[in-house]
């Protein structure tokens, strides 16, 4: 059996050594560049990584293909891969707990002035009463999408003294204390909250789902932070917003395009706050990721049930 490493997201390429010594029997091929992975899948069973539709129509022979991330908007033949009828695994689970750190890193950089205050540092002024703190606690975050990394985030709120309150057409778990409310409330959730998350997949349904209109039932005290994925919130509206001083503060790990253009606002503005969508890469995440591909190989050769299976027509 041959399995095709068609990526480096797993914190660099000796992995692929790893996975040669735990399974000796099986053939591992490294392909990192377009031109090496369409030649070695042509005769490949499996594939590490996120296929285009040339890339799946050139591996004939697949039978499975695992998704080193979370999420699978960016597998190009995500529908072909469902109309074949071969499973498509994930990554879920690795990248929760730092990308809800990285979600309180933002709300509380953005209510204390972090960026002020570096500046501040850099250019050795002390400034006791220039700041402008916000204390989080008894203030409503509002998240969208409460899947694994909603729930983190919303766990680490309530530590925090916050309300919660979650939109999520049907969520896996609940948390104690948090109130999820069903897709029709989003309107809602933005007109409650003073921290707006959004943590929901990029689907057809979700996609520039949160525009002017929605931007504009935020308070203009209120902060947004985009902690999944780009093109969900129209960042043009949002840039709008937030020069017009219609928004406190907007933090953003996921943009579209990405990087962002040179151009957009958000780079220089006071009240914004960038990550080059980063916010889950720990030496923890990378190693839960391999052990889930090690996990799931283990399983693949021994006929048993994968985990992590995702659904490529619901797209998650």
């Amino acid at each position: 059996m041959k399995v095709v490493l068609g990526s480096d997201h797993l914190g660099g390429t000796d992995f692929v050594e790893r996975l040669r010594d735990t399974f000796p029997d099986t053939e591992f091929a490294l392909a990192l560049s377009p031109e090496d992975t369409l030649r070695e899948v042509a005769d490949a069973e499996v594939l590490l990584g996120w296929p285009t539709k040339e890339v799946f129509s050139a591996g004939a022979g697949l039978k499975w293909v695992h998704c080193l991330g979370t999420g699978i908007d960016g597998v190009g033949a995500l529908g072909d891969i469902g109309a074949a009828g071969i499973p498509i695994t994930n990554a879920r689970g690795p990248h929760t707990e730092p990308m809800a750190d990285h979600t309180m890193l933002f709300l509380l950089s953005l209510a204390h002035n972090a960026r002020q205050m570096l500046n501040d540092q850099a250019r050795g002024a002390w400034d006791t009463n220039g700041y402008d703190h916000k204390e989080v606690s008894g203030s409503v975050m509002g998240i969208y999408g409460f899947g694994m990394i909603g729930r983190a985030i919303a766990r680490r709120a309530l530590g925090f003294g916050m309300e919660v309150i979650a939109v999520d057409p049907g969520p896996d778990d609940e948390v104690p204390g948090v109130d999820v409310w069903a897709l029709d409330r989003l309107d809602d959730l933005f007109r409650a909250a003073d921290w707006l998350v959004v943590a929901a997949p990029l689907l057809p349904e979700t996609r520039m789902t949160v525009d002017a209109r929605r931007i504009g039932l935020l308070r203009p005290s209120s902060s947004l932070i985009v902690i999944s994925r780009g093109g969900i919130v129209d960042e043009g509206d949002l840039a709008d917003a937030l020069v017009a001083g219609k928004l406190a503060g907007v933090a953003l790990d996921a943009t579209e395009p990405e990087p962002l253009n040179a151009d957009s606002p958000f780079w220089s503005h006071p009240n914004a706050l960038i990550s080059s969508h980063s916010s889950a890469l720990t030496p923890e995440m990378y190693e839960g990721r391999r052990q889930i591909v090690l996990d799931n190989l283990h399983r693949y050769l021994n006929g048993e049930e994968l985990l992590h299976q995702a659904d490529p027509v619901k797209g998650y």
